[in-house]
């Protein structure tokens, strides 16, 4: 009997098992080649980005001018642990540019690049975990490469102010590691701590980390363990955490405003629909991230009622639920990778309290992977499939492969380069011309942005076409009517101040800065009351005013 050759399909060794010999006789395993392949080629992508300016007036210049990130001498990181920053708790995030500032100074270029090697180590991190999860080189490759290129993760690598959104991905993919191994190893106590250590050093990178023990809960579920009290129990110290900095998160992002009790504007049924449609803006962006924004400003009512597309887009999630039906012997895995992006993107979902927009690109950053995860199970699937395709078939599968990893590479580089700099991101946003009120947004915005380099004449332009989208617009009000009294027309500023007050009757600082015209306009008295309004609602400078000024009054 002749015996098998070694090369027959029957005994030739998996390609992700097999090893490449390099020029210089440098051989690799394919696992490690691979991923050396999408770091590379992500690094090539994303090197466009350290010609970049800082995005000034777009939180760059806020985070990276405070005094305590530019203070001289050593680090100050008790003041760093200490303090809000634009309405958020992340004093890694903050310790990272101080110590950023202290190495290259107002450099650029060495931010963005401390920006892309996170993002480096956490395509290498999701790439390890889904070989634990997905069992598989191919699937494992998929998701590192989705996670690396997708161009709805442009922001949180090209945005030096989204440091928070690598760092705490590091710390988040690497805890979830240690859980990994904590389970496989035994439940080692030393395995354990290492997750809750890093769990921790998530939280104090960015408030988003706070879904950390609900995605543990979703492991629980893929690796089928035993639903029981000693699961529950093994979570609470990671609960505890959450709930901490979850209460530390709400009270910081209430002192700077970001806050906004949602039921002012929108009944209990649009709420509801808002938060579908939240979902199905990410789900729809994974599918075709085309006409991506820097601002998604929340839809406005038209007499009492939300847009069309709103209630619309309850269809999405519908339909993939739907699909979970047809998932066959990977439903669990399927549910698995749905339920980790549903709950770790809830805490940036328009609940109760919403921030200023209701979507953002860099929110995916990590819940993405979820969808990843479902999508490179269905590609890897048709992979294994290919002994029974025909060669038509086969090639058209890898021509549609290459084309669509090719379209998403392209989509990503022209995204990169809409953050340049400010105008060239604000002016992306207004040519996008997506709603009146993210035009009235990027014109906002770019107002400040030319208000802050003192072109008064630019900057007037700009809130006025930001009034022109959006007549109630209360910060465009307010500081057109600062910029008024700064130019000389302090009964102009009066009127935008009025204006202000009347669409927000507890607008502190619109009391104030009338005050402030008033007097210049030889109205003390009024100008006094102004100020007493203003301390009365609990806007501090208005106190100073009221001592240097009224005390005889």
């Amino acid at each position: 009997m002749a015996k098998p050759e070694k090369n027959s399909k029957t005994n030739a060794q998996p390609w992700s098992e097999g090893m490449t010999t390099l020029p210089g006789n440098i051989r690799i395993s394919h696992e490690n080649l691979l991923i050396t392949l999408i770091l590379m080629f992500t690094f090539v992508i994303y090197s466009g980005t350290l010609s970049h300016d800082f995005l000034t007036g777009w939180d760059d210049g806020e985070y990276l001018g405070d005094p305590v990130v530019r203070g001289e001498g050593p680090v100050n990181t008790k003041a760093i642990f200490s303090n809000y920053y634009l309405g958020m708790y992340q004093p890694l995030a903050m310790l990272s540019f101080a110590i950023n500032y202290k190495i290259s100074g107002d450099t650029t270029w060495p931010y963005i690049l401390t920006n892309i090697l996170l993002h480096l180590f956490n395509t290498l991190l999701v790439f390890r975990l889904m070989q634990r999860w997905m069992k598989g080189l191919i699937p494992a490759g998929i998701v590192a490469g989705l996670f690396a290129l997708h161009p709805m993760h442009v922001e949180a690598v090209a945005w030096i102010s989204t440091r928070s959104s690598g760092l705490y991905s590091l710390f988040f993919l690497s805890g979830l590691l240690a859980w990994d191994t904590y389970l496989e190893k035994g439940k080692q106590t030393r395995h354990y701590m290492v997750a809750l250590l890093f769990a921790l050093l998530a939280l104090f990178s960015k408030s988003m980390a706070a879904t950390f023990p609900l995605v543990l809960f979703v492991i629980d579920f893929m690796k089928q363990r035993k639903p029981g009290w000693r699961l529950l129990m093994e979570k609470i110290p990671f609960l505890i955490l959450s709930v901490i900095f979850g209460l530390v998160a709400v009270k910081a992002a209430a002192s700077f405003g970001h806050i906004t009790v949602m039921e002012q504007d929108y009944t209990a049924v649009q709420r509801f629909f808002l938060i579908i449609y939240g979902l199905s803006f990410y789900i729809i962006k994974l599918m075709i991230p085309a006409n991506l924004s820097a601002i998604y400003a929340f839809p406005e009512t038209v007499n009492g009622s939300l847009p069309g597309y709103v209630y619309m887009a309850a269809i999405v999630p519908l339909i993939v639920v739907a699909g979970l039906g047809f998932s066959g012997k990977y439903r669990r895995e399927f549910i698995s990778g749905g339920l980790f992006f549903l709950l770790s993107i809830s805490m940036v979902l328009p609940l109760f309290w919403s921030r200023i927009f209701i979507t953002a690109d860099r929110y995916s950053y990590i819940p993405y992977i979820g969808l990843f995860m479902i999508i490179a199970r269905l590609i890897s699937k048709l992979y294994e499939s290919r002994s029974g395709m025909d060669k038509t078939t086969l090639r058209m599968l890898v021509f549609t492969s290459v084309l669509a990893s090719l379209m998403l590479s392209i989509a990503t580089f022209n995204r990169i380069r809409t953050w340049k700099d400010t105008p060239t991101l604000l002016t992306d946003v207004i040519e996008k011309r997506r709603s009146d009120a993210d035009m009235a947004h990027g014109y906002f915005y770019l107002a400040n942005y030319y208000d802050a380099l003192e072109n008064g004449d630019e900057a007037m332009k700009y809130y006025d076409l930001a009034l022109s989208r959006n007549n109630r617009y209360l910060l465009a009000l307010n500081n057109r009517g600062i910029l008024k009294g700064k130019a000389g027309n302090p009964m102009g500023a009066v009127t935008d101040f009025e204006e202000a007050i009347r669409i927000k009757p507890d607008y502190a600082e619109a009391y104030y800065n009338r005050g402030v015209a008033l007097y210049q306009t030889g109205k003390p008295d009024e100008a006094c009351k102004d100020w007493n309004k203003a301390l009365q609602l609990k806007f501090k400078p208005a106190g100073e005013a009221i001592y240097r000024y009224c005390r005889n009054k």
